[in-house]
């Protein structure tokens, strides 16, 4: 959902979660699929770690994985999104 051309946090949030619940990734695996440089790519990240909305994979710690409460993030996500365009 773009407004004025720039993504919003959660736009940016869906955009990683959404490529983790396709497979667990590497940093900077995910920095491309987000479009994101690799110094914002980290802040955001890191943020979703503090969430708890993704982890380190711990077969191999360089990748990361979307977590259940991810999951759960993204669909509620989704919902929001599909009630406010449906009310717009």
């Amino acid at each position: 959902m773009l407004i004025g051309g720039k993504r919003s946090t959660l736009d940016i949030f869906e955009n990683i979660l959404t490529s983790l619940s396709e497979g667990q990734l590497k940093k900077t695996h995910l920095t491309y699929r987000a479009n994101l440089d690799s110094r914002l790519a980290s802040k955001y990240v890191q943020t979703l770690e503090k969430l708890q909305l993704v982890t380190k994979s711990s077969k191999d710690p360089s990748y990361f994985i979307i977590t259940e409460k991810g999951r759960d993030f993204l669909e509620q996500y989704y919902e929001l999104i599909k009630f406010v365009n449906l009310n717009v």
